[in-house]
Formats: C-alpha cells, structure tokens, sequence
C-alpha cells in the first residue's frame, strides 16, 4: 500500500466492493447465473446510488479523517443515507423490482467490508505518516542496505542462538571520575538494588567508573516524550528499565536515545523475545492451551502488522504495546538506529542489550518487514532488472551483516554455518525453493532464462574479473546457475564454472543449457545440493 492513498483509489474499491458482496450473495441463491443475468442491470443505479452517497459523505477522504471511530461514523451514515435512497425507490416509488434479501445482503456485506477496509487503510496510513521518518512498513522492501547485503545464499544447517559478541569490559573514552561522582553506586544502591543480577552484568562489561551521575539516565518508561527534551549529546550512559515491546514508535525511541547519547555512549535496555514469549504462554496455560494462545498471538503480532489494512488494525488493537520482536529484529533495529552490541544476556525472562553508541542513525526508510523483497540485478547488456524474491530472514536482518561476520563460523568457501537471521519457516522455504518462486515471474517476462548465470547485484558483479564481467552480459541470467552442475567451493571456483557454461554457451546455447540442466536437476534432487 502507498504512502498516499488517492479519493480516485478509494473510489474504486468501494465499487469492487459492492459488485463483490453482490456476486457473494448470488453465489448463495440457488441458480446463481439466472441472478446475475436478472439482476446485474440493476445494480449499475444501485452503484450509483451508494457511491454518490459517499461522494456525499466524504467517504473517500482520508485526509479529513480524526480518528478510526470517525471513519467508521462516515462509513455508517454515507451507507444509511444510500440505503434508506434505495429502499425509498424500491417500496415508496416502486421503480425497482429487486430481491430484497439480494438487496440486503448486498448492503450488509458492503457495509461489513467497508468498515474492515476503510478503518484499517486509515490506521495504516496514519502509522505511515507518523513513522515516515524513522522507517515505514511496505509490503516490498527494496533499499540499498538490502542489495549490498545480498551475497549468494548461505548454507544453513540447524538454529542457533544469536551469539554475543564480546567478553571483554567497555572502557569508554571518557577520563575516569571520583567515586563520589560515579555512577556505581547509586546503581548498586538505588536504581538496581531489587536486580542484583543485572547489576552484575552491567559491572562485568561496562567500567562504570568512568560514567558520571549527572552523565546518566535512568528510567522505567515506554513513552519518548520523558526524553524528548534531553540535550543532544548530554548523556553518557542511559538505562531503560522498561521493555522495549512496550515502546509506541520504536525507532524513533532509539534514534532519540542515539542523539541524547555522546559518541561512544552506552544504551541499556531489554526485551522479551518472540521465544521467551512462547516459552512463558506455554508454561503459563500448558502446552495444549498455550500452543492456541500463542498461534493467535502469532496471527495478530507478527502476521498482521507486516501485510496492508491488516497492519492498521494491529496498531488500532494494541496501540504498539506488547508487540512481538525477535531476538535477530532487536540487534537489527539496534544497528539500524547507530548502535553496536557491546553484550547481551537473558535475566529473568528477558534478554538484556548492553549497546554502544558508533554513529548515526540509517537514513534507509524502507528496511525488510513486508513478506517480499526486491533486488536490483544486471541481466543482458547490463539491463537493470528487479527480482521478488520471497523474505526468508527476520526483519533488519540486513544491517547485521558485519555482526554476523564478525561472530558467525566459516565453512569452506566463506560459507555460514549457521546463519540466526534465518527464521524458522524461512529455512523450510529455503529448502524447497518456494522463495525463489516469483523470480518465474522475470522468466515469463524474459528477463531471465531457464539455465544461466546469477543474476547478481552490482557490488557483486563488480567483484569480478573485467574479462568475466563482459562475459556475464552477453547472456542472460538464469533461474538454474552453472553452480548446482559443478559445485564450485571457492569464489575462483565459482568464476572458472561460470567461465566455461558462458564460453560453452555461446558457441552452443540449447546443447549446454539442456546439459547442465540435468546435471543440475540430478545434483538438487539426488545429492541434495544447496545454493552457495
């Protein structure tokens, strides 16, 4: 869904509405073409009618809309007034010879639709304009973060927890302050003194000798207006007590907390993860009753707020509160807003983030959230073509990309592992390629071919020799590389595989591509090969 969305749009809907709640209703009556056939010039002054009472009423104006209660108060009256016009015709005038259960049941089922629709368009766009600059959600992502982050797809072996990142103390780079003037004690003895445990895990990796009293902040809130009016730059050391799934608008929390802090500053905050969460409704209802909790927390905290209307209506319900992050969407959030993990630990049912402070905020407005991302690729000529691909990570995974260098292992040939980024379900997609299905959609286009080389971003094509980057452009790219014949292990391997399917191709195209079609068909399906 745009940002904008147009009166002319509007309009629009609301007649496919109407025409699809009729069609609805004639389904359920017996001889359902005699119906339509009967009825459907009737419906053109019926549409008249109800469109020209919202017209009326404002009903496509979302811009003059207070709140989601109005947009439901315009709804109602614009549908009233048309029903009330209709059904005056239909047994005041008698100039209608409709079916009233065919005319109520178009009206109900309008009426229904429209509410769902119209009230969650406009939580949705109200979310878009408030968070326009701190990020937004789409139901495409396509940024720069996301094509630099893109190599080729890793080997992913079973889950793994996200590892931490350091065991060495913080020191920042602040001249060390007396005692007195120390924020160590007042931790100890005040704002910490009931969590003992977390007192101990910020001392083991923090040097708190070198933060001031009047250097840090301390609260338990989920509201950014207790530190709207801090100084930019006037804190060294900020505390947050309160979950970070509580926090309205989370970004803009942490791009506040990012301008408060000085460089090098730290951030300390927690949050339940989608894990723990499902850990404690288990635990809490029992695995029989909780396992249906959590699927309904599941459908409404993770499934709604990425996908159009539905993500209005998530906001609506739980107003941002109690929302459902993960472990991997916390740290990406984290870098995406200028921090880095210094280090982390789970302290009675939460996991707590020990951040410092290394830049400025992203300026990329669309970071991964919806259920589908699009790649920038060169295909023939160095045309720019773009491929949908379904999203198989958590969101933000992208800007965790040299976090997970940095922690992740190394099989041969540079490849993870085990890659946390990865959801749960994403790895099933991975496996049987359902996330590579929409790239069918640039084949029947002709942008890619059967057989052919990856289509590759351009910092990666940009890694390769001169001579092999004018190869690559002579052909297309392909759904089925020249990697699942060969398997290459290194990167050399994979540019001397290539080198060779592109040489062999273009002396003899449809021979090499059925040849390594097969070969590759038989490496996927007999020696479980996996992209590299």
């Amino acid at each position: 869904m745009r940002n904008k969305i147009t009166k002319a749009s509007l309009f629009i809907l609301n007649i496919a509405i109407v025409v699809f709640a009729f069609l609805m209703i004639a389904k359920f009556k017996t001889k359902t073409r005699v119906v339509i056939a009967n009825y459907w010039r009737s419906l053109i002054p019926f549409l008249v009618i109800w469109i020209g009472s919202g017209i009326w009423g404002l009903k496509y104006s979302l811009k003059t809309v207070n709140s989601g209660a109005d947009m439901a108060r315009r709804v109602l009256k614009c549908d009233v007034v048309a029903a009330a016009i209709i059904f005056g015709l239909m047994f005041v005038f008698n100039l209608f010879h409709y079916s009233r259960a065919i005319v109520l049941g178009t009206m109900l089922g309008s009426v229904v639709i429209e509410l769902f629709l119209y009230v969650g368009m406009y939580y949705a766009l109200r979310f878009r304009t408030e968070n326009e600059a701190f990020a937004s959600t789409k139901l495409v992502t396509h940024s720069k973060e996301l094509e630099e982050s893109q190599s080729p797809k890793f080997f992913i072996d079973s889950a793994s927890a996200v590892p931490a990142i350091s065991d060495t103390t913080y020191v920042p780079p602040y001249v060390e302050v007396s005692p007195e003037n120390s924020i160590m004690m007042p931790l100890w003895e005040k704002y910490l003194a009931g969590n003992q445990e977390l007192f101990d895990f910020i001392n083991d990796y923090l040097d708190l000798t070198r933060f001031g009293k009047e250097e840090t902040l301390v609260l338990d809130s989920a509201h950014v207006y207790n530190i709207e009016n801090e100084e930019k730059g006037s804190r060294q050391l900020f505390i947050n007590l309160h979950k970070i799934n509580d926090h309205r608008r989370l970004n803009q929390y942490i791009i506040r907390v990012n301008e408060m802090l000085v460089d090098g500053g730290v951030y300390i905050c927690h949050g339940q993860t989608i894990l723990q969460r499902r850990n404690n409704v288990l635990k809490r209802y029992t695995p029989y009753l909780g396992i249906f909790i959590y699927g309904f927390e599941f459908i409404l905290k993770r499934v709604f707020p990425k996908l159009p209307v539905l993500q209005g209506w998530y906001f609506a319900i739980t107003k941002g509160r109690g929302r459902a992050l993960s472990e991997t969407e916390m740290l990406g959030r984290f870098y995406f807003c200028g921090f880095e993990l210094i280090h982390k630990r789970e302290i009675n049912g939460t996991m707590y983030f020990i951040l410092k402070k290394t830049g400025a905020p992203r300026t990329d407005k669309n970071p991964t959230y919806g259920p589908f991302i699009r790649l920038k690729r060169l295909g023939k000529d160095g045309k720019v073509i773009y491929v949908k691909k379904l999203r198989t990570m958590h969101p933000y995974s992208e800007y965790l990309q040299s976090y997970v260098y940095a922690t992740g292992d190394l099989e041969e040939g540079g490849k993870f592992k085990n890659d946390f980024r990865v959801t749960s379900w994403g790895k099933v997609f991975r496996k049987l390629w359902i996330d590579e299905l929409s790239q069918f959609l640039n084949f029947f286009k002709g942008e890619l071919g059967l057989v052919g080389v990856r289509a590759l971003s351009e910092h990666y094509f940009s890694l390769y020799p001169p001579d092999m980057q004018e190869l690559r452009l002579k052909t297309k790219p392909g759904l089925l590389p020249p990697f699942y014949a060969d398997m290459p292990k290194t990167f050399e391997e994979i540019v001397e595989s290539e080198r060779r399917y592109l040489l062999q191709k273009l002396e003899k195209p449809f021979r090499t591509d059925w040849k390594y079609f097969w070969k590759g068909v038989w490496n996927i399906v007999v020696k479980r090969a996996r992209s590299g």
